[in-house]
């Protein structure tokens, strides 16, 4: 069975290109669910192969499901991820057969995944903690802190 995350160069001569439409498993990619994040949903994948003079380019747009704990109280909040039109570039020379995805759609998902989740992006517990957050000012200017 051939891995379709995985782009031969010598397929793309003579300006040709390759799709790759495809709904991937967590496990296909070695991800293992931590206490603080979790992939709920397949990665939907959708990525395009063409060389530029002697690079490789690829086009990769993904959505992904995650769950993790609210900063706030904690329940666990599902957050869908887009990633949109994220290009990477390698140069022909670097690569002896063919191109694997499947690091760099790892990376992605990684990176792309928020620091922190609060439910409903404004969580309901947050008024039992509002007291401790520093009080804003009505008027912000840039100078206003400054003392005479």
């Amino acid at each position: 069975m051939e891995n379709n995350l995985h782009i031969f160069i010598d397929r793309l001569k003579d300006e040709k290109e390759e799709k790759i439409i495809d709904s991937l498993e967590i496990e296909k990619l070695d991800i293992k669910d931590e206490k603080e994040l979790i992939f709920t949903k397949p990665i939907d994948l959708e990525a395009k192969a063409y060389r530029a003079n002697e690079e490789l380019v690829i086009n990769l747009n993904l959505k992904f499901t995650i769950k993790m704990p609210c900063k706030i109280c904690n329940e666990l909040v599902e957050k869908e991820i887009i990633v949109k039109n994220l290009y990477i570039i390698e140069k022909i020379e670097n690569i002896k057969t063919f191109y694997d995805l499947k690091k760099e759609i790892k990376n992605v998902c990684f990176l792309q995944s928020p620091s922190f989740v609060e439910c409903l992006d404004n969580c309901p517990k947050r008024q039992n903690i509002k007291n401790y957050f520093k009080k804003t000012k009505a008027e912000n200017y840039p100078f206003s802190d400054l003392k005479e």
